[in-house]
């Protein structure tokens, strides 16, 4: 398999054309993502008639509600990595980490905005309702109260000993056609228990640093976004970079950095081809990390 397959999650697994949830059947329509780690799909139920349509409309919209995980009218099938990658075996890692997803969304399925699990799908894949909006990557108009209504979100994340940690990313992060805040993508957040090795104090350190990230990231974004609606003190803290983040960024930088001279490559070459049929994101557009590459949009 070339490089170019094993970079993306299933390689040359085909992805599947339709699912069943629940007895309800339902049709492939667009990939939203397909990177190292997970594709993530949206499919559309096969209704038989315009009655079972509505049926499902109202269904879907229960389930946007937040408390109700009834399948919906669009749903959303995120695969963990199934592939091998330079002959390593990968699959148990996929299987690990939808698992851990699906136990984390489960300690937050009441939280209006969170993806509402509606079950498993075989070995490497779990299926969600599918939350409309756009991601702040297609940079949309917020209304004044956004980055209110998500710090309240985070907080109630927050309360359930969970950090989020993928703040920084403006894809994870949606607005709905009700202008409210929504969050995806819950792959590397992480649930702290009240002791680790039987410490407490250790645990809750632990939990503070990360969910400080989460603030500062959220700050960060609200700075760029909507930066006339920083408060003196919020400006403050969206301009401190911790000891823990420049760690991160020293570590990850030069990792990130020989990612896209590879990916770069790649695609020169011809052996990276971008699925036209999925939305660009940083990890799909060429021109996030081949200067060479045509602007996209």
């Amino acid at each position: 398999m070339s490089l170019g397959y094993q970079l993306k999650a299933w390689g040359r697994f085909r992805l599947p054309d339709g699912i069943l949830v629940a007895g309800r059947r339902y049709e492939f329509v667009r990939v939203f993502k397909h990177d190292f780690f997970a594709a993530t799909l949206l499919f559309q139920e096969i209704a038989s008639d315009k009655s079972e349509a509505a049926d499902n409309k109202r269904a879907l919209d229960a389930s946007e509600g937040g408390g109700d995980a009834s399948p919906a009218e669009r749903v959303v099938l995120k695969l963990g990595r199934r592939g091998d990658f330079l002959g390593i075996p990968l699959g148990w890692l996929g299987r690990r980490l939808i698992r851990h997803e699906m136990r984390l969304l489960g300690r937050l399925r009441e939280l209006v905005g969170i993806p509402q699990v509606l079950g498993g799908w075989g070995e490497w894949g779990m299926v969600y309702g599918y939350i409309p909006g756009c991601s702040l990557d297609e940079k949309p108009e917020l209304p004044d109260t956004f980055f209110d209504r998500l710090a309240e979100l985070v907080r109630r994340i927050h309360e359930r000993r969970i950090a989020y940690v993928d703040m920084n990313k403006r894809g994870n992060i949606l607005l709905g056609p009700d202008q409210l805040p929504g969050i995806i993508d819950f792959q590397i957040a992480c649930h702290i228990p009240e002791r680790l090795a039987g410490s407490r104090r250790l645990a809750d350190w632990l939990l503070s640093v990360l969910q400080e990230e989460d603030r500062y990231h959220l700050l960060k974004h609200k700075r760029r976004f909507r930066g006339d609606l920083l408060s003196e003190r919020e400006r403050q803290l969206a301009r401190r970079i911790s000891g823990w983040i420049a760690m991160h960024r020293a570590l990850t930088r030069p990792l990130r950095d020989a990612r896209r001279r590879i990916l770069a490559g790649l695609f020169r070459q011809g052996r990276l081809v971008i699925d036209q049929t999925m939305p660009l994101n940083p990890e799909t557009d060429p021109g996030r990390w081949d200067r060479k590459a045509p602007p996209s949009g």
